[in-house]
């Protein structure tokens, strides 16, 4: 199961329901479909590819102490072991589109370079 991580930081100060509401921008240019949605969480379906190659996009706010972060996951059923190249395609695909659309964000981490994330 292929697995993609980014961390965002707001590059203003902002709630959780403002950060999960400034991810709109980025949904719209996946043409995900929200299945459920809370003023700190979202998780939605990303379409597109065979039904097997579904994939699924969640966004958790999450409270450190130097303030909030976003946590975005990006899910399939690729599997890793041979890179997941569709998996892949698309989270670099969701990085170019956070560089052009979410200007209010800076990336933190990325598990594709930075590795597995430390608690």
């Amino acid at each position: 199961m292929a697995r993609f991580l980014l961390v965002l930081k707001p590059l203003e100060r902002a709630r959780g329901a403002e950060l999960i509401d400034g991810l709109q921008p980025l949904l719209e240019a996946l043409q995900a479909e929200v299945d459920h949605r809370t003023p700190a969480h979202l998780s939605a379906l990303l379409r597109g590819g065979p039904e097997q190659m579904r994939m699924q996009l969640f966004a958790d706010v999450q409270a450190k102490a130097e303030g909030p972060v976003v946590e975005l996951v990006l899910m399939s059923r690729e599997p890793m072991g041979r890179g997941a190249p569709q998996s892949r395609a698309v989270f670099e695909g969701i990085l170019r589109c956070i560089e052009q659309r979410l200007p209010r964000f800076a990336v933190l981490f990325r598990s594709d370079q930075d590795g597995a994330l430390a608690p």
